[in-house]
């Protein structure tokens, strides 16, 4: 037991200094520019030996006062920077409950309409079979773009909230599964190489939250120091990227777990699958884990069930 919470101990000092100081530091630096450049002499680095001359040319207790306000201010920013990506993290789920999130959720389900019947109408085309490539080519492409808004019809104001909805949706149209309900049973059954692959993808899920949280701060100091600004949009684009990414691959391998191991689910709670996992087994399975008897389609309807959970 020793032996495991001193490596527990090194892991999270790790863990701290990796995800938290080292960018603390980089952005309690990037105060510090702003306070003494600001945006008249935002780049002219000449004024930084000078400023630093004047700190260390007395005694030596405002120099460490500064230093020990550097370091409280990085870990203080690491902090603010995580809470941001918690809160980031959380307007995944959002849904169109409100004005202005129902608007957003609105304008995607328009942009997927008319993807869709553009989609309809190639396969029109396809059917007709003229012969012509470009037809085939045509309905990839728009096929393409549907999938590019959303896997099934938008329900949610971001693309990656549709995404973690979409795996909800798929899942229960295949199987009719609750996945909200039937996950965490899921979870402690899948084998230990799986649950590594999904902890991984929720790591970087997190990991672009937060550096969602760190581009708000720098958009945040860039109103005293304008390269400021350019970090930090650059940071957002770069975190809305790999959010993306993780957060498909991430359910991605929720909608495998469930192809894979649903149907062993299904034997050990004591149903009777004899061959491939059904949709009257997953319903029957919902209804067992729900514990109170309701299939999830007939109490209400998909677009307004959970995101999968995260373990």
């Amino acid at each position: 037991m020793n032996a495991f919470l001193a490596e527990l101990g090194k892991q999270l000092v790790t863990r701290w200094t990796v995800a938290l100081m080292l960018p603390g530091a980089l952005f309690a630096a990037a105060v510090v520019l702003a306070h003494v450049l600001g945006h008249q002499h935002a780049v002219d680095l000449r004024i930084l030996p000078v400023w630093f001359a004047g700190l260390a040319g007395g005694r030596g207790g405002p120099l460490l006062i500064a230093a020990a306000a550097f370091l409280l201010g990085a870990a203080a920013a690491g902090l603010t920077a995580q809470s941001v990506g918690v809160f980031v993290s959380w307007t995944w789920s959002l849904t169109g409950s409100v004005p202005v999130l129902r608007r957003l959720a609105d304008r995607r389900r328009r942009r997927w309409e008319r993807a869709d019947a553009e989609v309809v109408a190639a396969e029109r085309a396809l059917l007709a079979d003229t012969g012509d490539p470009t037809v085939r080519n045509r309905a990839h492409q728009a096929i393409a773009r549907r999938t590019a808004i959303c896997l099934v019809e938008p329900a949610r104001p971001t693309w990656v909230g549709d995404r973690l909805h979409a795996a909800d949706v798929r899942v229960h149209r295949s199987y009719g599964i609750d996945l909200a309900a039937v996950w965490p049973r899921l979870w402690l059954l899948l084998p230990a190489e799986a649950r590594g692959e999904l902890t991984a993808v929720q790591d970087r899920c997190a990991s672009a939250a937060r550096l969602a949280g760190w581009g708000v701060l720098y958009v945040a100091l860039g109103a005293f120091w304008w390269p400021a600004l350019a970090v930090g949009l650059a940071a957002l684009l770069i975190a809305r990227y790999r959010a993306r990414l993780a957060v498909s691959v991430y359910a991605d391998l929720v909608e495998a777990a469930v192809d894979l191991y649903g149907r062993e689910l299904a034997v050990q709670l004591g149903l009777s699958c004899p061959d491939r996992f059904t949709r009257e087994i997953g319903e029957q399975l919902t209804a067992i884990v729900r514990k109170d008897g309701v299939v999830p389609h007939a109490r209400r309807a998909r677009s307004a069930e959970p995101s999968p959970p995260r373990t």
